[in-house]
């Protein structure tokens, strides 16, 4: 049975507990002509693996086992619960139960703003730019950004943040729900353009705090979010937050990293997204677990620069968003011709717009995307062209 699931129809089990490891691996899996989406560091790969190349994939020093089915439990709890959790997470994609969920949702095809379902908040407008931090503005230098374009590998931590109250907590299925949903939206986002070689590598921190909303008048998620910020040693603060998300993306050696808050504490919006983070509620307001991938989609488009484009979030065709700061053509409010989009509708669908948005545009067609693509050197002007464009300015002055 073929694994349904964007990005993956084969799981690779390392030998070796080296994040190097796992990055001399995917090197050489590629080379084979792989494509490793997920990877659950330092272990786990999840990608496509060409049928032919399997046999060299296999043959690699550093692979322990390669599984293209489902895979037994017992054979992996050896490894370790961060090893289970990626392989349930894999199996998950073969059972009947979840394949039948996915292809009979509820609301399939309604815009984020249907009337009847909750609303996700908004993201930061681009007249509104906190340096370094903003969703749509185009960077001062790659370095000081964590998600410029969605391009390369991106470092994804899931931070599960629970209360010791038992409806503030996840049962384990829950969590495994979490995990399983998320690989499953982002990897929808690799498939939509193989060649920027989208690759996501995962953490999952499970966070219980020792907190009550009913018993604090002031309750937001800066209470939470700092709070689990310290639980990790690190400051208790927005500011915390960004060191963590600089951190994982060096100590993972990937190009962008994102933190991805789930929690059943009480939120101004069942989802929304500022960088570095998303904020998503387990229960969804109605829309249902089982769009906990399109959301995640939705809102991780969002960090890499990507607008909303339902008209209920009163977006506006003019404004310009992303790392290459194209406008946003295909808002309901004003588009010629509005399509089918990640967006705007909740679909496995995604516009031209939304795609240069977060950096898919090849300009030139020299199949380099334009956020890799350096700027044509211009040669300087010779001496004698400029000496004569000096007399000419000298002289129209005198003349005048």
């Amino acid at each position: 049975m073929p694994q349904p699931s964007f990005g993956k129809n084969t799981l690779i089990i390392l030998a070796a507990e080296s994040v190097a490891a796992a990055h001399t691996a995917i090197r050489e899996i590629e080379r084979l002509g792989g494509h490793i989406v997920h990877i659950y560091p330092p272990r786990v790969l999840i990608g496509d693996v060409p049928a032919e190349a399997a046999p060299q994939v296999r043959a690699l020093a550093n692979v322990g086992r390669v599984y293209r089915s489902r895979v037994d439990l017992t054979e992996v709890e050896s490894f370790g619960p961060a090893v289970v959790q990626a392989v349930k997470g894999w199996n998950r994609g073969f059972a009947a139960s979840f394949r039948a969920l996915k292809s009979g949702r509820s609301s399939e095809g309604r815009s984020w703003g249907a009337p009847g379902y909750a609303a996700e908040g908004p993201v930061q407008p681009p007249t509104r730019r906190r340096e370094g931090s903003d969703v749509s503005g185009r960077p001062a230098a790659p370095g000081t950004d964590t998600s410029a374009y969605l391009i390369g590998k991106v470092a994804a931590s899931i931070l599960l943040v629970e209360g010791t109250a038992a409806r503030y907590a996840f049962s384990p299925m829950e969590r495994d729900t979490v995990v399983a949903e998320i690989q499953d939206g982002l990897g929808w986002l690799a498939s939509c353009e193989p060649r920027a070689r989208v690759s996501w590598f995962y953490e999952v921190n499970q966070i219980s705090l020792d907190l009550d909303p009913a018993h604090l008048p002031d309750f937001s998620e800066d209470t939470w979010r700092d709070a689990a910020m310290a639980k990790l040693g690190y400051p208790a603060s927005w500011e915390g937050l960004e060191l963590f998300v600089r951190d994982r993306r060096a100590a993972l050696g990937t190009d962008w990293a994102l933190a991805i808050f789930v929690t059943r504490f009480p939120l101004w919006h069942f989802a929304y997204a500022f960088k570095p983070r998303v904020v998503v509620n387990y229960d969804l307001d109605g829309w249902g677990v089982d769009n906990l991938d399109r959301i995640v989609a939705h809102e991780t488009a969002h960090i890499f620069g990507a607008a909303d484009e339902y008209a209920e979030s009163k977006c506006d065709c003019q404004e310009r968003w992303g790392y290459l700061q194209v406008e946003n053509g295909n808002c309901e409010l004003g588009a010629e011709r509005h399509e089918p989009c990640i967006m705007s509708h909740n679909a496995w669908a995604m516009c031209e717009f939304t795609r240069a948005h977060l950096g898919w545009r090849d300009s030139n067609g020299d199949g380099v995307f334009d956020p890799l693509d350096p700027p044509p050197t211009v040669a300087p002007r010779p001496w004698w062209a400029q000496l004569i464009e000096r007399l000419l300015r000298l002289l129209g002055r005198r003349q005048g």
